[in-house]
């Protein structure tokens, strides 16, 4: 013998109410309590990825960061340097780490932008992070000998149109920032100019005082020092806008070359999934560290530039300049080493 129940039947319209209600008073609940858990963290200590050796500009940045961030949170803020191939390692540790709010990395252009044109990655930058905000870029200065005789960006540019190939530049490798400083000068202005990679910024600036290439790209603080000396004269800067600790410095772009910027942005992530209110509590006090006239004097102190930012302002950045160093990659051939 068969029996068909009417499940509607077995509840009451008055029974169907009750459970109703309690369904609504259960979610009620798990808002309340993820409420109480964001207003709750941090309670313990925080660890602050830094995918840069020690003793560099991320490095000195993302250390300024985290004590501020102790000063505000009052939990102890670690900072764990896991370098390698351009940021990639830490970034797949972070990609795996839990979205509590407890493990954030400092973060740059490299491994978002242009790493993905570059290599075959365990991580998808537009799906596997929560971006909280920015906190320094680097500009980068043009650089030539004083003996070269060139005046300005556009007498290099000339002499490159002229003699296609010969106009050779200096970089700390294959596909670092100064690399791609230098290809898309080139590639902007439609001419040939040879790369030259060396293992460091510090030995392409060597390159550029021996005389072994007609320029290079430098950070500050790795040519400020020869610049002041009259060892090298500066062309141009790669930012959108002056930088005013040399003001006399025009942009690339003053100097004729329209559109161009090229700068390393840093900034801070999480692992995707972070709670929305955790979320805005970090990025709310991330920019709020950044806007704070004591903290920007300590970036510039670094030879840097504080920038803040809004999370999606940040990811809005990241997302468009994603897009230029992919197309300068494809033109101009750019492989990794």
């Amino acid at each position: 013998m068969t029996f068909k129940i009417d499940v509607r039947k077995i509840f009451t319209a008055s029974s169907r109410r009750t459970a109703l209600r309690a369904l609504a008073v259960s979610a009620g609940s798990l808002c309340i309590t993820a409420g109480l858990h964001a207003q709750e963290w941090p309670t313990g200590p925080i660890k602050l990825i830094i995918p840069f050796a020690p003793g560099g500009g991320n490095d000195g940045a993302g250390r300024l960061l985290a004590r501020a961030l102790e000063d505000r949170f009052k939990v102890p803020v670690v900072v764990d340097n896991k370098a390698g191939a351009n940021g990639t390692i830490a970034m797949n540790f972070l990609r795996q780490s839990k979205p509590d709010g407890y493990t954030l990395s400092l973060v740059s252009t490299g491994a978002l932008d242009v790493n993905p044109w570059m290599m075959n990655l365990p991580y998808d930058p537009a799906k596997d992070f929560t971006y909280l905000g920015t906190i320094v870029k680097f500009p980068l200065y043009l650089a030539v000998l004083p003996s070269s005789g060139f005046k300005s960006v556009a007498d290099l540019v000339a002499k490159a149109r002229a003699e296609p190939g010969k106009i050779t530049y200096s970089s700390a490798g294959i596909g670092n920032s100064i690399h791609l400083a230098g290809a898309l000068l080139a590639h902007m202005t439609g001419t040939q100019m040879t790369h030259v990679p060396y293992k460091g910024a510090g030995p392409a600036a060597t390159a550029l005082l021996g005389g072994e290439v007609t320029f290079t790209f430098g950070s500050g603080p790795s040519i400020s020092s020869f610049a002041d000396a009259g060892r090298v004269v500066l062309l141009g800067v790669s930012d959108s806008t002056r930088v005013a600790a040399r003001g006399q410095v025009p942009t690339v772009e003053e100097a004729g070359v329209k559109g161009f910027e090229s700068v390393s942005l840093a900034g801070v992530v999480a692992p995707a999934g972070l709670p929305t209110e955790i979320a805005n509590k970090l990025s709310t006090t991330i920019k709020e560290i950044i806007d704070s006239p004591e903290m920007q004097q300590k970036i510039y102190g670094l030879g840097m530039l504080p920038i803040s930012s809004t999370a999606k302002q940040y990811e809005a950045m990241v997302a468009k300049d994603r897009e230029k160093y992919g197309a300068l990659i494809k033109a101009a051939n750019i492989r990794a080493e």
